[in-house]
């Protein structure tokens, strides 16, 4: 018999209605167990050369910057390491919290910064939970091969990511909590990494205009709501903006930064060599092109650009396009790196996990599209997957514990003495010009803080320098570095110290005018005794002490950024998956900021009170906001017209 809607009964509809509430809620269950299943597995993977190599540190060339950074910005101040105030705030912070040293605190937050990357990528593609879980679930384990290219030492630039991804996922949320949350996290992760946040800015204004375009043919007296979504996006842009511009300004307060390059890059542009740069960013763009699997990456986020809807499609595609555009802009200028520009664009693989769908819906049959999603991911993976469990450490013990000797003696020099310490390496010029910046980086987080501002690398050979003459090898690049290394030694009586690991030249710990000490260190500085050790030195770590540390980072992480998580995200079961895939970076965002605060206030992040007090009001003003939603959410229940803030339209 067929029965009309008339027919059916009240019970058959709440019967229909309770079914449909417990699918839902077994959706959300089973998503949320996936998120804390793939969180798992990003660390493994985040410590996976750590445990295989057994290292002592962290890997990637610029951790020993973010060693001095941390370690000179707490003790004598931020002003002296930077542009990047973020990161310096955040590791010593960490440290001091959960009671471990800078070394293992460095590679706790940059290893735990990947997986709170992968997570908020995913949460940026499975919206709400309408998108198909094979499209956000791609979408993750994707990203998160993506994190290992940034692993590898570019720890600011992680904490951007993270807090741009959860940004564009609490923007997708549509709700004023949401665009408060973005506008924290643009903040916490722009004053990360400055300079790419300019690359983020670029990406939220496109988004913004395509938004506001789209919205054009709204009716009359009907809001549109791709235009609400321009007017959120600008919103927390500004809000964003002005917490970066705020916490730079702040940050130039005090003495000047101190001089030097930390990386050769820098070096080719202060001193003019543009065509060595260009050659150079070049060569690691064709160096590192096939890990990027780019034909299977770029053709599924070509499909995925067609896959994806709403504000989720008009932010990724905006990302997409401003890398595109500033790929050949970095190769032709040598303004900035086009290999980081790649391994910024989290886009190509968040659209690569809706290509995947695209191609199991063409195809028609849906029990197809798993086992072709899992084939194509597998190969995308493994070039990432086999390149980060070859990553190096750039330090090893035996270096920190010479330039850590070197440190001790240097601490008996009257203050203002320059500390000039010899970069060589006969292998090769290449290697030579690496030990220029690494060295510095390295002797400025093993010596006394005190003293940073002190240190000078010459480049060349020990002889040369107490000649008082640069190092000639015939190379136009190598030349320069040398006569430059040595114009920027101050005048006067120098400290000139020779570390087997930094002049790999044997014959330099012989050169006359210089003293052997311990079989370590040969110096030009008398030494009598034992000097005394500094009570702040660094120590290497070992794998299990840096495994530990990234797990309680990425805790300590989840555990403040929960209650700003579920104030923003959370409304019902199906938000559950999305809060937690989001909380790790909102953590890392919000104690940013805190702990910048309390250092801009003269609060010591060294002393574990200090730490412990930023912890608990970074976290603890998320939950009071929480309570304050749900209390709020509770009184309106008994109301009869109850004002709830809801998404105004449902947008994966």
């Amino acid at each position: 018999m067929i029965r009309s809607p008339g027919d059916v009964t009240t019970t058959e509809t709440a019967t229909t209605a309770s079914t449909e509430i417990r699918t839902g809620s077994a959706r959300a269950t089973i998503d949320l167990l996936l998120v804390v299943v793939l969180g798992a597995v990003f660390l493994r993977v985040a410590v996976w050369p750590t445990l295989v190599h057994q290292y002592a540190f962290a890997v990637g060339p610029d951790m020993p910057v973010y060693l001095w950074w941390s370690r000179v910005g707490a003790a004598e101040g931020l002003s002296l390491v930077g542009e990047r105030p973020g990161t310096p705030a955040l590791i010593p912070t960490v440290a001091s919290a959960l009671g471990i040293g800078l070394v293992p605190a460095v590679a706790g937050v940059q290893y735990a910064l990947m997986p709170a990357s992968a997570l908020a990528a995913g949460a940026r593609a499975r919206g709400r939970g309408e998108t198909p879980r094979l499209a956000w679930l791609a979408g993750a384990v994707l990203a998160a091969a993506w994190t290992t290219f940034l692993g590898g030492g570019y720890l600011a630039n992680l904490a951007l990511v993270a807090a741009f991804l959860a940004a564009a996922a609490a923007l997708a949320r549509r709700t004023r909590r949401g665009t408060i949350a973005a506008g924290l996290l643009l903040g916490g992760g722009g004053l990360a990494h400055p300079e790419f946040f300019l690359v983020a800015v670029a990406v939220l204004v496109a988004a913004a205009a395509w938004s506001w375009w789209a919205g054009r043919e709204a009716p009359s007296g009907h809001p549109s709501a791709a235009r609400a979504d321009a007017g959120r996006v600008l919103a927390s842009l500004g809000g964003g903006a002005a917490i970066v511009l705020g916490g730079i300004l702040a940050c130039l307060i005090g003495p000047a930064r101190l001089p030097g390059d930390t990386s050769l890059d820098a070096m080719l542009r202060r001193t003019g060599q543009w065509t060595e740069l260009r050659r150079l960013y070049l060569d690691r763009l064709v160096r590192n092109w096939r890990r990027y699997a780019p034909i299977m990456t770029t053709s599924l986020a070509v499909a995925g650009s067609f896959r994806a809807c709403g504000f989720a499609r008009r932010f990724l595609v905006a990302w997409a396009v401003v890398s595109a555009l500033a790929l050949p802009v970095g190769m032709l200028t040598g303004l900035f790196p086009p290999d980081r520009i790649l391994t910024f664009a989290f886009c190509l693989p968040i659209l690569a996990g809706f290509g995947l769908v695209w191609i199991g819906e063409r195809l028609r049959r849906p029990a197809l599209a798993w086992p072709i999603a899992i084939v194509l991911v597998t190969l995308i993976v493994y070039p990432a997957m086999r390149d980060w469990r070859a990553q190096p450490t750039y330090v090893s013990p035996d270096e920190l514990n010479e330039l850590t000797t070197a440190g001790r003696i240097a601490a008996t020099t009257p203050p203002g003495t320059p500390l000039v310490f010899v970069a060589d390496d006969p292998a090769g010029i290449d290697y030579a010009l690496f030990h220029l910046s690494h060295g510095l980086n390295t002797v400025r987080a093993a010596i006394p803080p005190d003293r940073a501002g002190d240190v000078s690398i010459y480049l060349g050979r020990a002889e040369d320098l107490l000649a008082g003459r640069p190092t000639v090898r015939g190379d136009p690049v190598f030349d320069r570095a040398s006569a430059d290394s040595l114009a920027q030694i101050p005048p006067g009586p120098r400290a000139v110290f020779v570390a087997p690991e930094l002049d790999r030249d044997p014959s330099a710990m012989t050169t006359p005018g210089l003293t052997t000490w311990d079989g370590t260190i040969a110096t030009n500085v008398p030494v009598t005794g034992s000097p005394p050790a500094d009570p702040g030195e660094l120590a290497p770590s070992d794998p299990s002490t840096i495994v530990r540390s990234t797990i309680r980072t990425f805790l300590l992480l989840i555990v403040i950024g929960a209650g700003w998580a579920w104030w923003a995200f959370g409304g019902s079961s199906r938000d559950a998956a999305a809060a937690l895939a989001v909380s790790p970076a909102l953590g890392s965002a919000t104690l940013t900021l805190v702990a910048l605060g309390f250092e801009l206030l003269g609060a010591d992040p060294r002393r574990g009170w200090v730490a412990s007090v930023a912890c608990a009001l970074a976290g603890g003003t998320g939950y009071a906001l929480l309570a304050l939603r749900l209390a709020g959410e509770h009184r309106g229940r008994g109301r009869r017209n109850p004002v709830v803030e809801r998404a105004t339209v449902l947008d994966p």
